[in-house]
């Protein structure tokens, strides 16, 4: 019994790894469906949770994806720029942005490098990242393009409720298949203080979910 758990628990890494990078890259073009269908509509409405939470005008997203908030930043009139490691994922950016009327928004580049001088930013988001976002090389590289007092925003982990049958059967489904009940993501263990960040957890919730933000402040 125990072989057979353990070996279901390395099959379901290997598939969640194999699925990510498929959805990351050749599968880019489908994201936005995929999560819109996957979480019943939820996906955009947890992402805009960094929004009221945001503090200036200059805005870095990391980890952009395919730009739905970006492009909702800047029609809202930030001075917001993206970037992503994906080419794939910035081509879809690059539409929606473009499709509002801005140019240069969006570019790839790896979080551990980021291409701006130090104190570029009053605001930083993160909505929804993978392990990346608990190394301390990339938290280092964050808190460097800060402005002092500025912020990083991260929205890490959301929950649907069982607030219809689709519903209840998804959460079978991501608990059953997948091992995902909401809790233990990337961010439970970030080394925010490591890079000189000051964290508080708050909670987004409504009849149809729930999710969890961090928000970590640049010391002066």
């Amino acid at each position: 019994m125990e072989w057979f758990r353990l070996t279901f628990q390395r099959l379901r890494i290997r598939f969640l790894r194999l699925a990510f990078h498929a959805l990351y890259y050749p599968f880019a073009p489908l994201y936005d469906k995929i999560s819109y269908y996957s979480f019943l509509g939820q996906w955009t409405k947890w992402q805009q949770t960094a929004i009221p939470r945001i503090q200036g005008k200059r805005i870095l997203e990391v980890g952009c994806g395919t730009g739905s908030l970006l492009t909702e930043l800047l029609q809202r009139g930030y001075k917001a720029y993206g970037v992503d490691a994906s080419p794939r994922m910035l081509t879809q950016a690059r539409k929606k942005v473009e499709a509002v009327g801005f140019q240069g928004r969006v570019l790839q580049a790896h979080i551990q490098h980021l291409p701006f001088p130090d104190n570029s930013f009053e605001t930083i988001i993160s909505t929804f990242p993978t392990n990346y976002i608990a190394e301390l090389e990339v938290l280092n590289e964050i808190q460097r393009v800060l402005y002092p007092g500025g912020r990083l925003v991260i929205v890490d982990l959301a929950l649907l409720k069982p607030f219809s049958l689709t519903a209840k059967v998804l959460l079978w489904l991501y608990r059953v298949v997948l091992g995902y009940d909401g809790r233990g993501g990337p961010g439970v263990r970030l080394p925010l203080a490591q890079a000189g960040l000051i964290r508080r957890d708050e909670t987004f919730e409504d009849e149809q979910g729930e999710a969890h933000v961090i928000i970590a402040i640049k010391a002066w």
